[in-house]
């Protein structure tokens, strides 16, 4: 509350105002209140900030793959994606973790709107997790990329699958395999793929990059094309062993 000072001045707090002196002068300021928060704001703001701490996540395992440029806003995009998965229904007491929730609709999320890959694969990457624990990918063929879709007409091109892992019993920790398919320019590629067993309740998110390289090279080596302008990264599979 208020008090009469000395000078026969107010100062304090009167309702959502607080006065008080400021260079010689009396001045009254707005302060802020703090509303009551319902049970659902409560969850929501605690889902929001589980997603964060899981799109950073999940981003620092699929660094191999995004270390060459995603687009400006694909740490919020993923965010908020993840939040949708994370958003608990009415009178649910639990926010969801990483191994409930549903992250089914993250299918399909392209780190790089600039460059996605689905315009460069328009294909289905039909995974599935075997009665063993192992994930698999029956054998596919793949088409071909249009070159005039490439950075260089000359451009080579390989797929590579990132197995992103988190078993239920080692916390946030991830374990991740690399799988590389070298595409071929003008044929469809044949690929396919079985991991070993993981343990029940393991997590699973798999990624694909496009990783692009040109007719150049030195001393042997391949001179990659991919940048922050062109990383086709997309989210193909997640999945619950």
């Amino acid at each position: 509350m208020a008090q009469l000072q000395r000078k026969q001045q107010l100062e304090g707090v009167i309702g959502p105002f607080y006065i008080r002196e400021l260079n010689g002068k009396t001045i009254m300021q707005s302060r802020t209140i703090n509303p009551r928060q319902s049970k659902g704001t409560r969850a929501s703001g605690l889902s929001f900030s589980y997603a964060v701490k899981q799109s950073k996540a999940v981003r620092q395992v699929l660094r191999p793959l995004l270390e060459a440029g995603t687009d400006p806003y694909a740490s919020q995009r993923l965010t908020g994606a993840l939040h949708q998965a994370f958003h608990f229904p009415q009178g649910y007491e639990e926010p969801y973790t990483l191994f409930t929730a549903d992250l089914s609709a993250l299918v399909g999320f392209e780190f790089h709107q600039r460059s996605p890959l689905r315009p460069l694969l328009p294909f289905t990457f039909p995974f599935e997790v075997t009665d063993d624990g192992c994930l698999c990918l029956p054998a596919v063929e793949v088409a071909a990329v249009p070159t005039k879709l490439l950075p260089d007409t000359r451009s080579s091109c390989a797929l590579v699958f990132m197995v992103a892992s988190w078993a239920p019993n080692v916390g946030d920790k991830a374990a991740t395999a690399v799988f590389s398919f070298e595409m071929h320019r003008h044929i469809p590629t044949a690929m396919a793929l079985q991991t070993d067993a993981y343990p029940e309740g393991t997590r699973l998110i798999v990624a694909a990059q496009l990783l692009v390289w040109n007719g150049c090279t030195v001393l042997g080596d391949k001179n990659y094309c991919n940048s922050k302008s062109f990383n086709p990264v997309q989210v193909v599979f997640t999945g619950v062993v």
